[in-house]
């Protein structure tokens, strides 16, 4: 599964807050909503709220997943941000979180966002692909940086 089936160039940002966890993803779902009218602010934050009441998604090198099941949605979608400063996102090594790619996932998926999940996972393993998003200067540079990456793994 490539990263280019479910992300758009205008799904990015690098406007990211350095605040709480709910400003963080705050931003994040009103640039899917801005992009996606079909989207519901409150039932993206919700969803995207609760489960990081269960276990965070911040897991490790500036990383967080944050994701969640969305009524009515018929596929998979994703936006990606960036914070330079950085965020305590109570990632599992307890440092700052940089990058945040939430994915959001239809009721009905059957497994589409796990392949999706490892693929990300997979890719943000390089940490010279985390230093190239650090240093790019733009949302149009950071998606151009995520495909480079996505062809090579």
């Amino acid at each position: 599964m490539k990263i280019s089936s479910f992300l758009d160039r205008n799904d990015i940002t690098i406007s990211v807050p350095a605040g709480s966890k709910q400003e963080v993803l705050g931003t994040l779902v009103d640039l899917l909503v801005s992009n996606h009218e079909e989207l519901d602010r409150h039932v993206l934050l919700k969803v995207l709220l609760k489960r990081e009441e269960l276990r965070s998604t911040g897991i490790e090198q500036g990383v967080a997943f944050p994701h969640g099941r969305i009524p009515g949605l018929d596929k998979l979608l994703a936006c990606f941000g960036r914070c330079k400063k950085g965020v305590d996102f109570n990632s599992f090594d307890g440092k700052p979180t940089h990058f945040f790619f939430v994915l959001l996932i239809p009721e009905q998926a059957e497994g589409s966002h796990l392949r999706a999940l490892a693929r990300l996972n997979r890719v943000f393993q390089d940490e010279n692909f985390r230093q190239r998003l650090l240093d790019a200067e733009d949302a149009n540079a950071l998606y151009d940086v995520i495909l480079e990456q996505d062809a090579k793994c």
